[in-house]
């Protein structure tokens, strides 16, 4: 959906986001992960996706991810775009969201959460902005008041950082030195 579509309701959520939260399987990546013979993983991420993170992170925007899983691709993923919080193994995501929210002193109202699965449903429920992938469950769609009309790892979080930097007035800010 163009920005210039969204509601009113949703264009008034977007407006408080200060927060941007990301599962990573699914979302920051197609959900596939090839397992290596010395044990290892390996998950292939979205450079559109990754300039996106950064413009918003630009735009100062907080960005987190939170994934059940751990990985030390996403480790390194995180490391290289700044992310200001990475949370792997999480078995329950609210709480792990929580800790965040209390140390950037924030509410579930100030964040916007990009999801694609059952596990994500109970954070999309609190949060401020839920935005579900294109290619999510039917459930977690269910749960958004977004959805990409982009897949998982395929620039899904592009798109909706996109809609969050527009709406707020910011992108033109953060995109001026490639336009210009």
């Amino acid at each position: 959906m163009p920005e210039n579509l969204i509601d009113d309701h949703l264009r008034e959520r977007i407006q408080k986001i200060r927060l941007l939260v990301f599962d990573c399987d699914g979302v920051l990546t197609d959900g596939r992960i090839t397992f290596l013979p010395d044990g290892g993983q390996s998950k292939s991420f979205d450079v559109r996706d990754g300039l996106g993170i950064s413009l918003a992170i630009r735009a100062g925007l907080r960005t987190a991810i939170i994934s059940g899983r751990e990985s030390s691709a996403v480790e390194h993923r995180a490391r290289d775009l700044g992310i200001h919080h990475l949370r792997q193994k999480s078995t329950d995501k609210i709480e792990s969201l929580d800790s965040i929210l209390k140390q950037e002193s924030l509410t579930m109202a100030d964040v916007g959460y990009v999801g694609d699965d059952l596990v994500d449903i109970p954070v999309m429920r609190h949060v401020g902005v839920a935005i579900a992938v294109a290619d999510a469950v039917a459930e977690a769609k269910q749960a958004a008041h977004y959805i990409t009309s982009l897949p998982g790892g395929r620039g899904a979080v592009r798109e909706a950082i996109e809609l969050i930097l527009k709406t707020q007035g910011k992108w033109e800010s953060v995109t001026k030195h490639y336009t210009t």
